[in-house]
């Protein structure tokens, strides 16, 4: 939270100049943006999210601290070479 508030305000922040120079970009437009932060997404990932946090907990717990250590090594391998 003290991490993901501040970073969604400056994405609002940052958006709402460029959403009023791209009025024909529906994906900057009201109602379902507001600057780069989409409503439909915040909408659908927020109780996701919430759902699924207790389920993480739990195999993280459950895993050792070696296999938990590969597998988030391996998580950070995969996205860095997508990107």
């Amino acid at each position: 939270m003290l991490v993901s508030i501040p970073g969604a305000l400056g994405y609002v922040y940052a958006g709402w100049p460029v959403a009023v120079h791209y009025p024909d970009v529906l994906a900057l437009q009201s109602p379902f943006a507001i600057g780069y932060v989409s409503l439909i997404g915040a909408v659908l990932v927020t109780p996701t999210s919430l759902l699924t946090a207790p389920l993480g907990v739990k195999a993280a717990h459950a895993m050792s601290k070696k296999a938990l250590e590969r597998a988030y090594g391996s998580y950070l391998f995969i996205v860095g070479a997508r990107l």
